[in-house]
Formats: C-alpha cells, structure tokens, sequence
C-alpha cells in the first residue's frame, strides 16, 4: 500500500516536540547531549539525568522532515554553569520520545529586573544599572552597579540562554526556598538578605519580595545630536515590594 510524501512528513513530524514561545523541556530519560562539565583541567561529557529542565534552541530541519536541536541549561547559577560548555551541536532530534515541553509555574524567571523607571545615560554614557533574576535552580543573583558596568555597560546581558560567555559573576546571591504565582505577582522567599534588593524580613532567616508585573511599557530615544550612537530601547515595568523595577533591552547603531 502506497504513502504520499504528505503522509511521510506527518508521521515524521508528529515524532517531534511542538515548541510555541517557551523552549523549555525535560528528559524523558538519562542521555548524552553534547554538554560537557569541568573535571580538572579537563572537560568530559556530562550525563544529563531523566528529569532534567533544559533549554531547547531548535534547529528546523524541515527538509529533512525533522526537527533537531542545541541544549543548553539556561539561567542557572554561576557556580554551576562556570563549569559548563557547549559546543553548539544543533543536530540532536528533539522527539517526543526523549523530550516532554514544559511551561515554567513562575514565568519571571531569567527575567532581569533592575530598580527604575526605564533606560537612562549615567555620567558615562553607559545604560548599566543594578540588576537581579531568579535562577531556574532556585537561587537570587544579585549584580551591583560597577559588575553591570563591567558586563554590560550598554544594558544588554542576557542569561536566558545559559551558553557559557553568559557566566556572570554574581555581586551576590541567596538560595530561595518558596515561589508562588498568582495573578501578575510572583512572590520569592529566600534565607539571605540581599544588600540592593528590598527584601522584606517575614521571620528569622526568611525574607520575602513580591515581583508584580504591571503590564505596562516603556521607550527610550535617543535625540543627543553629539551622540555618534543613536541607542533606543523598550522595557516592561514591575514593582519590587513596590518599588519601581523594569526589564527591558538596549539597541545602539553607530553613525560614525
């Protein structure tokens, strides 16, 4: 009985993992993914254990009726992905067999919030401020002024990938212990007061923010005509145990 080529790329497709606007999975299994961890001096293959969250950046393969992908562990701790690399092999099949698509319960996770209303230029042209995230393993990473100079003087950083170039020092960090949802409120529990985030003390050990989105947005710019950059920049605007907080990203195009 004969099959349409049609009919082929059905049933080749239907093997694959849909993913919408969240590339998050998890294991189905144990397997190798092309993700190597620090022994020594040395990197080897690390076993990626069943269960485990990772970062789907697909590769569609629609000629070969396939879709394939690169694995990464995303915004996770320093400590952790320091030790980490990924050669960036986009070959590995995404199949529903091996990989389930999940929708994380806190979404603001790898979101980076820093205190304000929006982009402005400090003294030296530069756009970094103090910033923070959640981890997808559960930790606070704080960065004070000076590190955001340092990694990103244009307010550029991005984690969410956790490719390796995005291991960023902390200035600080606190293992949280409680995330809940509801609505446009994610509220965070931690052990650790963190100088630079207004936590509030709830009990001994135990402080408490509540991250609100307010669904608004903001726009930067830039008309300095002595400015050879001409920046512009968009962000979405928080509160922080209602403190002005926004997320958001930088864009220069030189003249020169």
């Amino acid at each position: 009985m004969g099959l349409t080529s049609a009919t082929l790329s059905a049933q080749a497709s239907s093997k694959y993992v849909s993913l919408s606007n969240d590339w998050y999975v998890r294991t189905k299994k144990s397997m190798y993914l092309d993700i190597y961890q620090k022994h020594g001096k040395k990197y080897k293959p690390l076993l990626i254990k069943k269960g485990t969250l990772l970062v789907a950046i697909p590769s569609y393969k629609w000629h070969q009726d396939k879709v394939t992908a690169a694995f990464r562990f995303g915004a996770i701790h320093y400590s952790k992905l320091k030790n980490l690399r990924f050669p960036g092999d986009e070959d590995i099949p995404l199949t529903k067999a091996n990989f389930k698509p999940v929708t994380l319960k806190a979404p603001i996770r790898s979101t980076i919030l820093r205190p304000g209303i929006g982009f402005e230029k400090d003294k030296d042209s530069n756009f970094s401020t103090p910033a923070f995230y959640l981890t997808l393993d559960n930790y606070i990473q704080y960065y004070s002024k000076a590190a955001m100079d340092k990694y990103a003087p244009g307010g550029d950083i991005i984690v969410n990938t956790g490719n390796e170039d995005d291991a960023y020092k902390p200035t600080a960090s606190a293992k949280m212990t409680k995330t809940t949802v509801k609505g446009t409120t994610t509220t965070v529990q931690y052990r650790t007061p963190i100088k630079g985030i207004p936590g509030k003390k709830i009990g001994a050990h135990k402080y408490q923010i509540k991250i609100k989105s307010l669904r608004t947005e903001g726009h930067y710019n830039d008309t300095d005509p002595n400015d050879f950059d001409r920046w512009s920049g968009y962000w979405n605007n928080y509160t922080v145990n209602g403190k002005p907080y926004f997320s958001g990203f930088m864009d220069g195009d030189g003249d020169e």
